[in-house]
C-alpha cells in the first residue's frame, strides 16, 4: 500500500530550490528550529555604515575634511606653517618677474609686463587676505578695487599710483624673508637631528639624553615655526589691509552713504505719510457723497474728483517708494544713484490742492520776492509745508489752515497755522511723532530754526526759518 505525502513535507534536495510550495490561501507557519524567511512583504535591514561609498560622499567628506583643517585654530595655523616655503618660493617667483620686466624696458615690451605682473601682485594679494582670514582668523579689510574703476587709462593710473599695490610687493619681500627663515629652521633642526642620530653611537647610557635633546630641537623648531605664522598674522594686516587714505575715504564714503539714506527715508516718510493721510481724507469724503445702498451719489462729480486724487497720491506714493528702492539698490551695487527731482515752491499748489478737494480749507501764499531761491532750500519749505498739513489732517481733522513762504531779508519763512479744531470732527489717525523730528533735524542741518506749538486761540502752529546765504 502506497502512502501518501503531504506536498508540505517534500523537502528539495538542492539548497536553491524552494523547500515549499503554497497552494492557493494556503500560509505556512515557521516550524520548530526553522527561522523565518524574508517575505516579500518585510525589507532586509541593511548594516549601516560611515564608510562612503560613491564618489560624489567620498568628495564630501574629502571637503569637510579641508573644512575642519582650514579654519582658525591649530590646524590653520600648521596648514599655515606649511604653506610659509612655497608661498615664500612664489613671492621670490613675482620678484624675479618684476625685475625682469624692467629690464625688458629697453626692448619696448617691459611696460605692458609691468602692469601684468603688478595685477598678478595685486591678484595674490586679495588670496593672501583670504589665507589670512580663513587660516588665522585675522581681519584683513579689503582694499581698493581696482577692476572696478570705469575705463582702462583709469584702472591702468591707479594700479601704478596706488599705494596698496607697493604695499602688496612689500609683502611679497616679507614672504620671502619668512619662507627663508622657515627654510633655515627646518633646515637647521632637520641637520641637527641628523647628526645626533647618524653620528653619536647610541647606548643604554645616552639614550635617553639624545631623545630628550632631539625632543627639545623638534620643540624649538615648532616654536620658531610658531613664531613666524604670528608674526604673519601681526604684518599681514597692515600691508594687505587699506591703507590710512583708503579707510579715511572709506569713512567719508559711508558718512555721505548714510546721510543719504536719512535723508531719503524722512522724504519717503514725509511724501508716503501726505499721500496716504490725503487718501485717507479724500476717501472719507466721498464716502459720505453716497445715498443709502444702491443708490447713485449725492454728488457724483465731487466724488469723482476726490477718486482722481486718490489715484494722484497713490501714484505719487509708489513713485516714491521705487525712487526708494532704486536709490537703496545702486548703493548696495557701488553705483552712483540716478538723481531726482527735487520738490519746488511751484509744486505747493499742487499738492495743496487735492487736500482742497478733499474737504481742508487751506490757504497759500507765497511772497518769496523776484531772487530765486535755492534749490536745497525750496525742498526743504516744501516739506514744511507738506508736513504741517499732514499733521493737521491726523491730529486736528479739516480746520481751516494757512501756509505762507514768505522772504524776510536773507531768511525764508516757512509756516503752517490751523484754527482750533472741531472736536466733533472725525479725524484720519494719528502719526507716530517722527515728522517734526525728522524736519527739526533737517533744519539744524540746513542753519534754521524750528518752533511748533499750540496758538492762543486753540490751534497750532508750525513755523520754520530758513537762511538763504550760504545753503547747503
Amino acid at each position: 500500500m502506497i502512502s501518501s505525502v503531504s506536498a508540505r513535507d517534500v523537502r528539495a534536495d538542492h539548497p536553491a530550490v524552494p523547500t515549499w510550495l503554497p497552494h492557493v490561501g494556503e500560509e505556512r507557519s515557521t516550524p520548530s528550529g526553522e527561522s523565518l524567511g524574508l517575505g516579500e512583504q518585510q525589507d532586509r535591514t541593511v548594516p549601516t555604515t560611515t564608510f562612503p561609498r560613491s564618489a560624489p560622499e567620498i568628495g564630501a567628506a574629502f571637503r569637510g575634511v579641508l573644512a575642519t583643517a582650514a579654519g582658525p585654530g591649530w590646524p590653520g595655523r600648521v596648514l599655515y606653517a606649511l604653506l610659509l616655503l612655497p608661498v615664500g618660493a612664489l613671492g621670490l617667483a613675482f620678484y624675479f618677474a618684476l625685475f625682469g620686466s624692467v629690464v625688458a624696458v629697453i626692448y619696448g615690451v617691459g611696460l605692458l609686463l609691468i602692469l601684468l605682473v603688478l595685477a598678478a601682485i595685486r591678484a595674490f594679494a586679495g588670496l593672501e587676505r583670504r589665507m589670512l582670514r580663513t587660516l588665522l582668523g585675522v581681519d584683513v579689510p579689503t582694499g581698493e578695487r581696482v577692476r572696478r574703476l570705469p575705463g582702462v587709462r583709469a584702472k591702468v593710473r591707479r594700479l601704478v599710483t596706488s599705494a596698496s599695490t607697493w604695499r602688496a610687493v612689500g609683502w611679497l619681500g616679507a614672504r620671502v624673508l619668512l619662507g627663508a627663515a622657515t627654510l633655515a629652521v627646518l633646515f637647521f633642526s632637520t641637520v641637527l637631528s641628523a647628526a645626533l642620530i647618524v653620528g653619536i653611537d647610541w647606548n643604554v647610557l645616552n639614550g635617553l639624553p639624545l631623545l630628550a635633546l632631539i625632543g627639545v630641537i623638534v620643540l624649538l623648531a615648532l616654536l620658531l615655526l610658531d613664531l613666524l605664522v604670528r608674526l604673519a598674522a601681526a604684518v599681514g594686516p597692515r600691508l594687505l589691509g587699506a591703507g590710512a587714505e583708503q579707510q579715511i575715504a572709506a569713512l567719508q564714503a559711508g558718512g555721505r552713504r548714510l546721510a543719504d539714506r536719512n535723508r531719503l527715508a524722512r522724504d519717503l516718510h514725509d511724501t508716503i505719510g501726505h499721500a496716504l493721510t490725503a487718501s485717507l481724507l479724500q476717501a472719507t469724503a466721498a464716502r459720505r457723497t453716497l445715498g443709502p445702498a444702491g443708490d447713485e451719489p449725492l454728488q457724483p462729480e465731487f466724488a469723482r474728483q476726490a477718486l482722481q486724487h486718490i489715484e494722484t497720491n497713490t501714484r505719487a506714493a509708489l513713485a516714491e517708494l521705487d525712487r526708494a528702492l532704486t536709490v537703496l539698490r545702486a548703493e548696495d551695487d557701488g553705483r552712483d544713484p540716478a538723481p531726482f527731482a527735487a520738490p519746488t515752491l511751484a509744486d505747493l499748489d499742487e499738492l495743496l490742492a487735492g487736500l482742497r478737494d478733499g474737504g481742508l480749507p487751506v490757504a497759500l501764499t507765497v511772497d518769496v520776492g523776484a531772487d530765486g531761491i535755492p534749490p536745497e532750500v525750496q525742498a526743504l519749505a516744501y516739506r514744511v509745508v507738506q508736513e504741517g498739513t499732514t499733521n493737521v489732517l491726523r491730529h486736528a481733522g479739516t480746520p481751516a489752515t494757512v501756509a505762507q513762504v514768505l522772504r524776510l531779508g536773507d531768511t525764508l519763512v516757512v509756516s503752517v497755522h490751523n484754527e482750533r479744531p472741531d472736536q466733533q470732527e472725525s479725524r484720519p489717525g494719528p502719526g507716530g511723532g517722527r515728522g517734526l523730528a525728522g524736519l527739526h533735524e533737517r533744519t539744524r542741518a540746513a542753519g534754521g530754526t524750528l518752533t511748533a506749538g499750540p496758538t492762543p486761540s486753540g490751534g497750532f502752529e508750525l513755523c520754520v526759518v530758513l537762511p538763504l546765504a550760504g545753503a547747503a
